[in-house]
């Protein structure tokens, strides 16, 4: 790397007039749990007035509409982090043109897919062997859930242009408001007696409803917007370079996501695959609550000014080289982990002089060589890489990153903590005797994913400063220890192998990142565990007291057992508040944390005293 400074911009940003990170956070991670527990409860509902075939057909069209909404991933990141940089910098007419272009671009690419869905209707019936008698009904809800979430895909514009002045709790209340609304209007259809037409009335009149509140505010808070019909060359490469980067990450970690249960149903079988399904169900379903608060920090970083040190522009070649030795030294560790598994292996036919006589033995003597050569330079190589590898300039942003870490670790040490400590009840509650079953998966899913989380805000600062290779780097580890590890392991393991190798395959990339993103923003090993591991012992504290009282608990049934773990919530919480106060926060930390709580007290609860 030459040692030079990289600047990003001359000149001086305005503050964003958005919302607090904060309150940010919050707002999304509520809206989040409301969302999730209206679909709980929208399925029952559903199921009570239309035949089961005939949802079946409502999951087809989202099963063909999650393909088409991957067109437009990496476009709505890249209209948050330029409207946010724009906007700082004062730049009204940039944001005009970058949004003017991508609703023409995206507006034609969704004629064009509804097009091809349309045409494409009896291949799609045929594909998924819908009966006959149902292709009309099909057809119908096949092109009007496609409509509408095309005209999302369209108008998502001022959703996002919303997002990039980090108008995020607007955003979210108003996607919540019309979420909600659909319910009802759900529920209004069914009572008239529309049936399953009813739910797709309510889809497309929420989505209609929902892009109108989204547009009447983008033009409330950005008075200057003018938009017109254009195809502006700069505005094109900000969405269609960077976003397609964020697509290419998007579409990887989905097949990562994925890939987990096509070798357990290939290799084992569905049972297992409905295992492991329940197993991590609950982490996964937490994970998208936290993970909402991940979404201010983008907007955030994109708004502030910055430079880079030690680092230069990497060429095409460069990039190519750097990431083949990253996905390179991913399949070095891979095969360091499946030496001891492939000796266990081959014990026996190496005493009985049949070492080579399988290809177990030959891919293990290929792995211990391969591990040597290249494995050792290239190991050196990663170190040297990342110890001085470029760091970013910016006080604002390194303590976005510290404080933001912080805060995300913390949240996520409280909900998982208590999930780990109370992952049997939790399950036999939910699904009953056979969800127990599936206990030890979601612990170890558990654990995983919260140190996966842990990447968070580093991957939303990273998009906001342009950035996005380091997520890439990650994720190619990750995709070698998952391509070796997952089947390797279920093949030695069956489905508890495959678990481990799922698990391992998400910390070790994600301790990387994390090690690398330190090294990027200044931040300290000491400085870090300070801020962001030292905090979490409480909640881990409360989880091993709540786990050791729950263990000692008599068996109850499942309404008993799910009051018994929501009296242990309540407890743990408690627990953790007290540690917080006892152990980690100083005196005036603690007054920071708990003056939100005053405000609301005094704003909603009425004054007793006078």
């Amino acid at each position: 790397m030459e040692n030079q400074r990289i600047k990003v911009s001359d000149q001086r940003p305005v503050s964003p007039s958005g919302d607090s990170i904060t309150t940010g956070m919050a707002v999304g991670m509520l809206t989040t749990f409301v969302h999730l527990v209206s679909r709980l409860l929208l399925v029952p509902l559903i199921l009570h007035f239309v035949p089961m075939a005939h949802y079946g057909l409502w999951t087809i069209c989202f099963v063909i509409l999650s393909y088409a909404g991957m067109s437009a991933f990496g476009i709505q990141n890249a209209y948050i982090k330029y409207v946010a940089k724009y906007w700082s910098l004062g730049d009204r007419n940039a944001i005009n043109i970058l949004i003017s272009t991508g609703l023409t671009v995206m507006g034609i690419a969704s004629l064009l897919i509804y097009f091809t869905i349309s045409l494409g209707v009896p291949l799609i019936l045929g594909l998924f062997h819908v009966e006959k008698q149902m292709h009309a009904l099909a057809g119908f809800m096949i092109r009007g859930t496609a409509a509408a979430f095309l005209l999302e895909i369209w108008l998502g514009a001022f959703k996002a242009s919303l997002e990039g002045l980090q108008k995020i709790t607007l955003t979210r209340l108003n996607w919540l408001f019309a979420t909600l609304s659909e319910i009802v209007l759900i529920f209004i259809f069914f009572m008239m007696g529309y049936g399953i037409h009813g739910v797709v009335f309510a889809y497309i009149i929420k989505t209609i409803f929902e892009m109108g509140l989204h547009l009447i505010f983008a033009f409330r808070h950005i008075p200057s917007l003018s938009l017109r019909p254009m195809l502006n060359r700069q505005a094109f490469n900000a969405l269609f370079v960077y976003g397609g980067k964020v697509q290419g990450l998007g579409i990887l970690g989905l097949f990562l996501g994925t890939f987990d249960r096509l070798v357990i149903t290939a290799m084992i079988g569905l049972e297992a695959t409905a295992l492991i399904e329940i197993g991590r169900k609950l982490p996964f379903t937490a994970r998208r609550i936290s993970g909402a608060a991940f979404a201010p920090y983008l907007p955030a970083a994109s708004s502030q000014d910055h430079y880079f040190e030690k680092g230069k522009w990497p060429t095409t070649m460069e990039k190519m080289r750097k990431y083949s030795a990253l996905f390179t030294i991913g399949l070095i560790i891979a095969a360091w982990g499946m030496v001891p598994w492939g000796g266990s292996v081959l014990q026996d036919a190496f005493q009985q002089g049949k070492f080579f006589s399988t290809p177990w033995g030959w891919l293990l003597a290929g792995a211990v060589l391969f591990s040597v050569y290249p494995g050792i330079s290239l190991v050196k190589w990663a170190y040297r890489f990342v110890r001085h590898g470029e760091t970013l300039c910016s006080d604002t942003i390194r303590d976005l990153y510290l404080s933001g870490s912080g805060q995300i670790n913390l949240i996520n040490g409280i909900i998982y903590g208590y999930l780990i400590a109370a992952a049997p009840q939790l399950l036999f509650a939910w699904v009953g005797p056979e969800g127990t079953k599936a206990y030890t998966i979601t612990i170890i899913i558990a654990a995983a994913t919260v140190i996966h989380l842990t990447t968070g805000i580093g991957t939303a600062i990273l998009k906001g400063v342009d950035r996005t290779g380091r997520e890439l780097e990650y994720t190619l580890i990750q995709l070698a220890l998952a391509l070796v590890w997952i089947p390797g392991f279920a093949a030695y393991g069956g489905l508890m192998g495959a678990v481990w190798g799922t698990a391992l395959s998400l910390i070790i990339p994600s301790v990387f990142f994390v090690w690398r993103g330190n090294v990027f923003f200044q931040v300290s090993f000491s400085l870090y565990v300070k801020k962001n591991i030292r905090p979490c012992l409480a909640p881990v504290s409360a989880a091993v007291l709540i786990a050791a009282l729950l263990g000692l608990m008599p068996p109850l049934s499942r309404w008993f057992t799910l009051l018994e773990v929501m009296i242990a919530g309540l407890f743990y919480l408690l627990m953790t508040a007290v540690f917080l106060k006892l152990w980690i926060f100083t005196d005036d930390e603690w007054q920071k944390i708990i003056s939100p709580l005053g405000k609301i007290k005094a704003k909603f609860l009425p004054r007793v005293m006078p």
